[in-house]
C-alpha cells in the first residue's frame, strides 16, 4: 500500500475516524513526485467524518490542497504541520480558506487525519 493509491483511500475510507471538528466538504489532494507521478484524490468530510476517499479530481471541489507526495504524505501522517509548510509555501491551498481554518485547526489537534498505515 502507498500513499493515496487505490489501497489505501479504500483502507482510508473504510477506517473508523474520530471526527475532526465539524469539518463538511470536499477536499481534492494535488500531489506530484510520488511513485505514481502527479496523483489526485478527493476525501468527502460530512460533520467531521471522513465518509469517502477516491482517486481523482470531485467536480465542484470545496476545497484544493497541492504538495509534493512526500510532504502530502507526511502532513496527513501528522509527521509535518500543515500550518507551517502553508505559510512556507510548500502546502498550496485554493477554495473555500473558512474550510482550511477549519479542516487546519481539527487537523492540528487531532495530529493527522486518520490515514491507514
Amino acid at each position: 500500500m502507498s500513499f493515496l493509491d487505490d489501497e489505501f483511500l479504500a483502507a482510508w475510507a473504510e477506517a473508523g475516524h474520530e471526527p475532526l471538528g465539524n469539518v463538511s466538504g470536499t477536499v481534492v489532494m494535488k500531489t506530484a513526485g510520488g511513485p505514481d507521478g502527479k496523483v489526485a484524490a478527493s476525501l468527502i468530510f460530512d460533520a467531521g467524518v471522513l465518509t469517502a476517499a477516491s482517486a481523482g479530481t470531485a467536480r465542484g471541489a470545496d476545497l484544493t490542497l497541492e504538495a509534493p507526495w512526500q510532504l502530502a504524505a507526511d502532513v496527513v501522517r501528522g509527521d509535518a504541520d500543515p500550518a507551517r509548510h502553508y505559510m512556507a509555501g510548500d502546502l498550496k491551498v485554493s477554495g473555500d480558506m473558512a474550510l482550511w481554518l477549519e479542516l487546519l485547526r481539527a487537523w492540528r489537534a487531532a495530529g493527522a487525519l486518520g490515514s491507514p498505515g
